[in-house]
């Protein structure tokens, strides 16, 4: 399945707030508000003998997007059965965060991967690989994630979500290029089939509207997406970066974004109409598979367990295709991984140019392999450690 940008987090009510979003948004885009575009996000693939590959690719986007590490902050109307509804998953939300500050004392259980960079006048920063989850054993995090941590002037993330989140206009812009403006839905633009057990899907999880005819292939791939990840125990709201930016504005560290939401949604917005039509396709087989929330749980288990070597082959699952795939598969890894790659290692590099010991953390697909952030900065003659 190839998706969008948003994971919800609860599990029985999860898109609430973004539903509400998206109802603005097509009010909004009837009347040419706004011009921004918007995200997709990763699998492309069909076929029984690739299932597997479309559930690596459906879980890898945790390993790429910091935007997949949205909550559900916002929501534009409330009645007063959701607030009472938001107000318990704040006491919830509260309880969660009073036990995680519990764990401060205990030894940590995981050993993420962590890079110490070190360019030819000694200058430093620290490369760390997240996942945009979490679960309550993450934490605390091991001494020397949190003494590089400490160490460092600043925080630099892909998007400070946590400031997204607050911001429901920039929200509501970006979703808007998902609305159809020449007066079409979504039934003219893939096959009838695929619309059939869309809606079956969406219908049968309390999910669909007619409303949503008007959205693109992608919107709908993405609230499947978001039912498929909802059945797993990862929570968005104990994601890494999320606990590491919060940590930050504790400790009056800068936080520096390395992208913007806006070039986060144009990049995306960029694919093919054939790839749309792919992203959904795989987001509906993935939702009927009985093994998606056994392949997040491994792939946030490799991430735990700092296994480069078993992330990178998690990743390379969509090595091999079926004929005619390969075009579209290049077309989205150039631009969702590639290409951000490539201006990851010039933010880490221009921060070791200025001296600036800044702790950088994106997504770990960015940082492992041979076009990734470290080794990208190896071939650019600075020293790589792995710390543990």
């Amino acid at each position: 399945m190839l998706t969008t940008g948003y994971i919800i987090t609860e599990k029985d009510e999860f898109v609430n707030s973004f539903f509400d979003i998206f109802k603005i948004v097509y009010i909004l885009s009837a009347k040419s508000f706004v011009d921004i575009t918007v995200p997709i996000l990763y699998n492309i693939i069909t076929g029984d003998d690739n299932m597997k590959k479309i559930i690596c690719l459906v879980t890898a986007l945790l390993l790429c997007l910091s935007l997949t590490a949205c909550s559900d902050k916002n929501t534009p109307e409330e009645s007063t059965d959701s607030i009472t509804e938001q107000t318990t998953k704040e006491t919830e939300k509260e309880k969660q965060t009073e036990e995680k500050n519990t764990t401060e004392d205990k030894e940590s259980k995981v050993t993420p991967l962590l890079y110490k960079i070190t360019d030819t006048d000694g200058d430093v920063i620290w490369l760390f690989g997240s996942i945009h989850v979490g679960r309550e054993d993450f934490y605390p995090l091991p001494d020397y994630v949190t003494d590089a941590f400490d160490s460092s002037e600043g925080l630099a993330v892909e998007l400070n979500i946590v400031e997204f989140e607050k911001n429901m206009k920039e929200q509501i812009n970006a979703l808007a290029p998902l609305v159809f403006a020449d007066g079409t839905t979504i039934s003219d633009h893939i096959t009838e089939e695929s619309y059939e057990n869309a809606v079956e899907i969406l219908d049968e999880n309390g999910v669909y509207l007619t409303l949503y005819d008007r959205y693109r292939p992608v919107m709908w791939s993405n609230l499947i997406d978001n039912i498929i990840i909802s059945r797993s125990d990862a929570e968005v709201d104990l994601g890494i970066d999320r606990h590491l930016i919060e940590m930050a504005g504790n400790a009056d560290k800068e936080i520096l974004d390395i992208e913007s939401a806006k070039a986060q949604y144009s990049m995306l917005a960029s694919f093919s109409p054939e790839l749309q039509q792919l992203m959904l396709d795989s987001s509906i087989e993935a939702y009927y598979s009985d093994t998606a929330e056994q392949e997040l749980e491994e792939l946030v288990d490799l991430w735990a367990m700092g296994d480069a070597e078993g992330l990178c082959e998690y990743l390379d699952e969509s090595d091999e295709f079926d004929e005619g795939m390969e075009e579209l598969y290049t077309e989205y890894e150039t631009a969702m991984v590639l290409e951000r790659n490539l201006l990851m290692t010039e933010f880490a590099a221009n921060a070791l140019e200025e001296g600036e010991e800044l702790f950088i953390c994106v997504g770990a697909a960015h940082v492992v392999g041979d076009d990734g952030i470290a080794a990208l900065l190896e071939k650019q003659g600075c020293t790589v450690e792995i710390i543990k």
